[in-house]
């Protein structure tokens, strides 16, 4: 069987289906993608693949609908999210969301993981060492680490945002062989700490730029950052707590939205075009944004066609 498994690109949560996909099914294609890209991704891959696993994304109300009158392509396509915003669609059979789980935040990888042993009797998937690594992401990605009082699950944070991607692939799919317990050693804890330190002024250097705005009638703050975004938004948040929330602008990518609670950042981002949960949403930006800025900036300038060599 041809399996394709489409997920996010920007964190944990989106990176470690990977790892678990290839621990069940061994061979199957990956896309990693912004929420942007899930739907043109499906409409071209649907006739060229058997299964179609859709993992801490989802696809658009207008084209649920359109699968949902094929059974050819809903019988193809299984997805799993846990973005709040995207709970209307629930109504799919072959879409499963869930926010809220048994006192507890879910996360697309949390989910996909259940689906997965629900379907397959791998061992390395059933070790603890993989129930480990599903918890740490399931806890640092619904920032749920806060009310499990478990702060060392922020820790992976660290290490993907070291690792970048692909090596995060590489590293854990090795770890999950060798290991029975998830946790960290010596080279890790060090890793951890320089790149803790790293974070810590990146942040503070961010802080200085800062600056405060109103939004939907809530007090937040602006700051644009490319890197750290998870880190960059909670920990401005700690140390301004007079702000609702924190707005992390990555200019060549999207804009993230970093809450304490004092409102609800599904429904911000939603009403323009993004989505998410209550204290941690996001809104796509168009692929030609930065064009669009260089237009601003340079009124009488004259963009030529990329020419791809």
């Amino acid at each position: 069987m041809k399996r394709l498994l489409i997920s996010h690109i920007g964190d944990e949560d989106g990176i470690t289906p990977v790892i678990l996909a290839r621990l069940v099914f061994g061979e199957i294609d990956t896309l990693l993608l912004q929420p942007r890209d899930v739907d043109e991704a499906v409409l071209n891959n649907i006739n060229k693949y058997d299964e179609i696993h859709v993992v801490d994304l989802n696809v658009s109300e207008d084209l649920a609908s359109k699968i949902d009158d094929s059974d050819n392509w809903k019988n193809k396509i299984k997805v799993f999210d846990h973005h709040k915003s995207a709970l209307p669609l629930n109504k799919y059979d072959f879409i499963t969301v869930i926010d809220d789980g048994e006192n507890r935040k879910e996360s697309g990888t949390s989910i996909y993981y259940n689906y997965l042993t629900s379907i397959s009797d791998n061992e390395i998937l059933h070790k603890n060492s993989t129930k480990g690594l599903v918890e740490q992401v399931r806890l640092v990605d619904t920032y749920d680490f806060k009310t499990k009082d478990d702060e060392k699950a922020k820790d992976l944070d660290y290490i993907f945002a070291l690792l970048g991607y692909e090596k995060y692939i590489d590293y854990f799919t090795e770890y999950l062989e060798k290991n029975e317990e998830f946790k960290y050693g010596p080279n890790e804890e060090l890793l951890i700490g320089l790149e803790r330190d790293r974070v810590k002024n990146y942040v503070l250097e961010k802080e200085k730029e800062m600056f405060p705005v109103k939004l939907d009638e809530h007090k937040a703050a602006v700051v644009f950052a490319e890197s750290y975004r998870s880190q960059v938004g909670n920990m401005l948040l700690e140390l301004h707590p007079e702000y609702d929330f924190i707005i992390i602008i990555n200019i060549s990518r999207s804009i993230s939205f970093r809450g304490n609670g004092k409102a609800d950042l599904s429904i911000i981002s939603n009403k323009r075009g993004g989505g998410g949960h209550k204290n941690a949403a996001g809104i796509p930006l168009s692929s030609d944004i930065l064009r669009k800025i260089t237009k601003m900036i340079f009124t009488d300038i004259v963009i030529e066609d990329k020419v791809i060599k």
